[in-house]
């Protein structure tokens, strides 16, 4: 993580965050603050808003953070600095944070804010020290990787954080990712529950998914069908769900069609998993090894490409099928007319994933891709025999003539 574009410039808050009309900040029910009541504490300047996802995600985020750092230190404030585009908007968003925001009405202030500390997106959080200088603009990556382990945000704290996460990198086991002070098991069929040391010395798949994001419900049942074929030659292999899922309904709804295991819903190891691993984004799949180690956190990416076939996740592993495939695409045809689609396909190597318009499966490397109508074809199903014209010049040869779907004995 770069350390931002820190200044070594002092700032007086009263100064910095006044008006000539105004001293003070507000509480969202109406209360005013006096700005100097910050004198001396370590203050997030936090820029957001309400049409921004992003910003929508991160704000439940740093409101735990700012409830546990107020119980625990009582030297921590944030700031609101709006981006909302009328009051309504402001007053809703603002209904759900614990802090002080700058009002909306101050808009030369707010933008003054921006330009300062040189604002190119949000969410974004400064945070300033109790003498006034700016510790880093790196907030938002702070409190998302480290929680409240990140305060007081000073560069020496996050150095120490990186040694500690190398060690605990280095010393990994199954047990130290997955037994929390209060659990040692996970759950399956959502009840029985089944102790994290039983699993120990097997592949391991993380699964971080939630019932409500459309490309995790697209993903699972390829990870389904990818878990059966590994489970059928490795019984040493299992699949734990982490999910995200917003309520036990939902949870018990998605969970139901899973034949793996799982943290039970809303289990706080979700959080520190999700750290350690540094999930952005779902559907995310880490694989561990059987000593323990990560083996890699880009696992999705192997099973949307190679399917069952990606097992045991190794980068050597992964090479050789890339290599493998490579090879094979050689003496695939550089076009090809297809029944799916009126245009000519080219066989092109896609850099990023897609989704097959054939098999409506995610594909990875290779496609036969037309780029007008933005149309793939993954090259199992680009190259697959017709079998209904297989089956046709059979029965041929057996004494019929075939028309559609309809076969006529000559």
């Amino acid at each position: 993580m770069a350390e931002g574009n820190m200044s070594s410039e002092c700032h007086d808050l009263v100064s910095l965050l006044s008006s000539e009309e105004r001293d003070f900040l507000v509480r969202n029910n109406g209360d005013e603050v006096k700005i100097k009541d910050l004198s001396g504490k370590t203050v997030g300047l936090y820029f957001s808003a309400s049409w921004c996802p992003p910003c929508r995600g991160f704000t439940p985020v740093l409101s735990e953070v700012h409830k546990e750092l107020s119980s625990l230190h009582g030297d921590f404030e944030v700031v609101f600095i709006s981006s909302d585009r009328n009051e309504e908007s402001f007053k809703s968003y603002f209904s759900k944070m614990p802090w002080l925001a700058i009002p909306l009405s101050d808009e030369a202030t707010i933008t003054r804010l921006g330009e300062s500390f040189k604002v190119m997106g949000i969410p974004h959080l400064v945070i300033i020290d109790g003498s006034g200088k700016v510790s880093t603009d790196e907030g938002v990556e702070l409190v998302r990787e480290y929680g409240i382990k990140a305060y007081p945000f000073t560069a020496e704290r996050i150095n120490q954080l990186k040694e500690e996460e190398e060690e605990a990198k280095r010393n990994q086991t199954l047990k130290s990712i997955l037994v929390s002070d209060s659990r040692d098991y996970v759950i399956k069929n959502g009840e029985d529950k089944v102790p994290v040391s039983n699993l120990v010395g097997k592949y391991i798949l993380l699964y971080f998914s939630a019932h409500w994001c459309p490309p995790c419900r697209f993903f699972t049942p390829q990870l389904i069908e990818a878990y059966h074929e590994i489970k059928a030659k490795e019984e040493a292999f299992e699949v734990v769900f982490v999910s995200s899922d917003r309520d036990q309904s939902s949870f018990d709804e998605y969970y139901s069609g899973m034949p793996w295991l799982a943290l039970p819903f809303g289990d706080g190891r979700k959080v520190s998993l999700s750290r350690r691993f540094k999930v952005r984004g779902i559907p995310s799949l880490i694989a561990i090894g059987p000593d323990g180690k990560t083996v890699t956190t880009e696992a999705r990416d192997l099973i949307d490409a190679y399917g069952a076939d990606a097992f045991p996740f190794t980068e050597d592993h992964a090479k050789h099928l890339k290599q493998q495939l490579e090879e094979e695409a050689k003496g695939w045809p550089e076009k090809l007319r297809h029944k799916l689609h009126e245009h000519e396909l080219l066989r092109i190597q896609r850099p990023r994933g897609y989704t097959c318009d054939g098999c409506k499966k995610s594909g990875q490397s290779w496609s036969f891709y037309c780029k007008d109508c933005d149309f793939d074809l993954h090259p199992n199903c680009a190259l697959k025999k017709d079998e209904a014209k297989d089956d046709g010049e059979a029965k041929a040869k057996e004494g019929y003539i075939c028309d559609g779907d309809v076969c006529r004995k000559v």
